[in-house]
């Protein structure tokens, strides 16, 4: 039987490229370890997942930095449809076919022919009739008396049918949620606890010795909030890891672990000292993501040596981005969002690390390129259509697009509308 294919890649390096959506989902991203990998540096390394849902295909982010946008729109979880597109970093997947099956209507019933409505030529009585032209007679006149009896009783309106129970089974999505994470050295203890009741009550609390931070907060959680966190960590795989992933160093802890339970269904994972597993890593990222917006505070719950790494680590990224920012167009715009964004992380630092000033003068320097080549892109694309050159010009503003591609961005959405104006004219010369 031939495969069905439901997503069709439609922008980015995979253009072309089709897959079918196995019956327990795939996962989309830039590891290797996802079921669908995309070329695409913009991309999370697990992005988003497409699973079955109900009657037909879903879309759920997965805690990606760059968000999944359905139609331009962003979710955390929905239904898709054929036709819909489904942004990721800089790719874009169109849904081929969303898994619903369409029934189709059924043809009226052939009449039947009961014979009573034939031109049949009528005979020429014979003079006489004997015996058997009598029988026959008998019988036609049986038969038509028959044939009325019958549609008389095919008129009647049928009875009102009972209605049918039917009788639904809910599962139980209880959600309850114990997280902790222990960073512990020779200077400093950092403790971090993350705990939902079955009740929806939502508790964050955090000690941080060295920079004498302790913070406790709750609030109660919307049911519909903790229904869909509840449905994403029971499809992210955590159910199926391992116990305990041991790991050994004499000089310092850390320890993450995470106890979730769901309906009937409890697991708990332990790490210590040693890399994560990557679905590990996406459902503490979630659990924290899902802490910071509820809370309102993010940064606050890791250390300071933790906030400065993450800085140092997305700074150096940065400075590799505009390094290649001729490699591929899009490499200044996310240069200067990881520059933004390791910015951000020190906001709370009080002390700055020596590379603070040269994240902000990075920064600095990154958006005066990206303004000046923007300026000249953008002449070259309304000289084209000044000159009424509609194929260059669609050229010249698909490059504007890649160049600034946060589709928030105004200059972006002016130069998208552009190009939809372009492609018009280009249809009506076919």
């Amino acid at each position: 039987m031939k495969s069905i294919e439901h997503i069709r890649v439609e922008h980015g390096e995979d253009a072309g490229k089709q897959f079918t959506i196995p019956p327990e989902g795939a996962r989309v991203g830039r590891s290797s370890k996802n079921d669908i990998v995309l070329v695409d540096p913009l991309l999370s390394r697990h992005h988003c997942r497409i699973f079955f849902k109900d009657d037909g295909l879903w879309v759920a982010d997965l805690g990606s930095a760059n968000e999944t946008l359905l139609n331009n729109k962003p979710i955390v979880e929905a239904p898709i449809y054929s036709g819909n597109h489904i942004h990721i970093g800089d790719s874009v997947l169109c849904v081929v076919n969303d898994g619903r099956i369409t029934i189709p209507s059924t043809p009226s019933d052939h009449p039947v022919n009961l014979g009573l409505s034939g031109n049949a030529t009528p005979q020429k009585p014979s003079k006489q009739f004997g015996i058997g032209t009598l029988l026959t007679a008998l019988c036609i006149v049986i038969a038509v008396a028959a044939t009325a009896y019958m549609l008389k009783v095919l008129n009647r309106p049928a009875p009102t049918p009972a209605p049918i129970a039917i009788s639904v089974v809910e599962v139980d999505m209880t959600l309850a949620v114990h997280y902790e994470k222990i960073e512990a050295s020779n200077g400093n203890i950092f403790y971090y606890r993350l705990t939902i009741t079955p009740e929806g009550i939502l508790s964050i609390d955090i000690d941080d010795l060295e920079n004498n931070r302790t913070v406790r907060e709750s609030k109660q959680v919307q049911p519909d909030l903790l229904e869909g966190l509840a449905e994403t960590l029971s499809q992210s795989g955590f159910l199926d890891l391992k116990e305990t992933y041991p790991g050994v160093n004499p000089n310092a802890l850390e320890q993450s672990t995470i106890s979730i339970t769901i309906g009937k269904d409890t697991h708990q994972v332990r790490v210590t000292n040693c890399i994560e597993p990557d679905i590990f890593t996406m459902v503490r990222d979630k659990l924290e993501d899902f802490g910071h917006v509820e809370l309102g505070f993010w940064a606050i719950q890791f250390s300071t040596e933790k906030l400065i790494t993450m800085a140092n680590d997305t700074y150096l990224l940065g400075k590799k981005l505009y390094a290649e920012r001729l490699i591929a167009l899009g490499n200044l715009a996310a240069a200067i969002k990881s520059f933004k964004e390791a910015a951000w992380y020190l906001e709370t630092v009080e002390e700055k690390p020596p590379f603070y000033g040269d994240i902000l003068v990075s920064q600095r320097q990154c958006e005066e390129d990206l303004i000046q080549r923007y300026e000249e892109q953008n002449f070259q694309a309304e000289r084209a259509i000044r000159l009424r050159e509609w194929e260059t010009a669609a050229e010249e503003l698909r490059t504007l697009l890649e160049l600034i591609p946060n589709r928030e961005d105004s200059r972006h959405a002016e130069a998208r509308n552009k190009l939809i104006e372009v492609d018009a004219q280009l249809e009506s010369l076919k």
